[in-house]
């Protein structure tokens, strides 16, 4: 398990991981967020830049080992990314998502769960890859991908399971810029600490009341959507 890191630049938190290879996500790793995202919301940081290692964001659930996964293990592994991806969803300070790389199902949910997404530039995938890969989306992330993006993408990035390039995300607005793999991290930072200007009780309390509604809609589907997924990923 490679755990997350917080280094405070400024008033920023930067949270990021790096296995030294696709950085991919299993139960320990969901909760290292949510654990992590504990530890910055007791301290002052006004802003949080999320990001991984340079050519991967993250590539999502580690295939190689569900296929030792009992069907309970499968099922709280969906539970864990849920509860994971929508805790980021609704934490109540501003999230900028550095995409430094490829970042596809889980990977791509830990972006779609943050308030913007700067992406590096480069032969990148991005995508909820699931329908394509004989899987479902679950609720709670099409309820990501909906905050993100014009209902006009939402069929495609979603039920068609597309999977698109850092330009195409700049062109859909899932993506608010695209830099240059080394300048990505000094443009989150700089975004962050812009939307840290903003934060109060009122981005908290405006933040959750425009994202509670979909957050609660995917927590009162997902005990019914476990056992389907869990036996879809054997």
């Amino acid at each position: 398990m490679t755990t997350w890191t917080i280094e405070h630049d400024g008033d920023v938190a930067l949270l990021s991981r790096d296995d030294g290879k696709a950085n991919t996500v299993l139960v320990p790793e969901f909760q290292g967020l949510e654990a992590a995202l504990d530890t910055i919301a007791a301290s002052k940081a006004s802003a949080v830049v999320l990001t991984g290692r340079p050519g991967f964001f993250s590539a999502g659930l580690n295939l190689k080992a569900l296929g030792a996964m009992s069907m309970q293990q499968k099922q709280e592994l969906v539970s864990a990314m849920g509860s994971a991806v929508l805790k980021l969803f609704l934490f109540p300070r501003p999230v900028v998502a550095a995409v430094s790389g490829h970042a596809l199902g889980g990977g791509a949910m830990f972006a779609l769960a943050a308030d913007v997404r700067l992406f590096a530039e480069g032969a990148f995938k991005f995508g909820l890859n699931e329908v394509p890969a004989g899987l479902f989306v679950p609720t709670y992330a099409i309820e990501l991908m909906r905050a993100a993006v014009s209902p006009a993408h939402l069929t495609p990035l979603v039920v068609h399971g597309r999977v698109i390039n850092p330009g195409e995300a700049l062109a859909m607005n899932v993506a608010e810029s695209v830099h240059a793999p080394e300048a990505l991290k000094a443009a989150a930072l700089a975004r962050a600490r812009a939307l840290g200007e903003l934060n109060g009780t009122g981005y908290a309390s405006t933040k959750r009341l425009v994202r509670e509604g979909g957050a609660q809609l995917a927590k009162s589907r997902l005990a019914a959507e476990l056992e389907q997924l869990a036996t879809l990923m054997g």
